[in-house]
């Protein structure tokens, strides 16, 4: 988010520092978690509200969705984004809902179109190879970058 102009995803109209002044004001208390959704907010690029979740996840295996959802509700009404600005841009790759399916790109660019249910078929063979049993459907996958 950080560096991008007045039309942005997610269109930040405060700092991190006004916007936890902010949160503080309107009652809540700082917590860590609340901290870092803001941080990831103020400094990574994201393109919807369940990317932002992943991210904090990622950081923090503590952090719930809801939690995110609640802060990100938080956050537009105190007028700090504009959630309504971060859904309608494309997922860039990070997070996957598999709704519509997948494109694999093979070593050689080859292109296989994959239904969602060839996914969630694909990755439950996998999971239940490598032990994890009783599977309930996917909702969503997880891309992560190399480091």
């Amino acid at each position: 988010m950080a560096g991008r102009d007045e039309q942005a995803v997610g269109e930040i109209m405060l700092s991190k520092e006004d916007i936890l002044a902010r949160v503080k004001e309107n009652g809540l208390r700082l917590t860590e978690q609340r901290k870092l959704i803001v941080d990831i907010i103020a400094n990574e690029e994201y393109s919807c509200c369940k990317e932002v979740y992943f991210l904090a996840h990622k950081r923090d295996s503590s952090i719930g969705i809801a939690t995110v959802y609640r802060m990100i509700n938080v956050l537009e009404d105190i007028g700090a984004i504009s959630r309504k600005n971060i859904q309608k841009t494309n997922c860039n790759g990070r997070c996957c809902d598999m709704k519509g399916g997948c494109t694999v790109v093979t070593d050689k660019s080859k292109q296989i179109v994959l239904s969602e249910e060839d996914i969630q078929d694909a990755l439950r063979y996998i999971m239940e190879k490598k032990g994890y049993e009783n599977i309930d459907e996917i909702k969503a996958l997880l891309v992560n970058q190399a480091m």
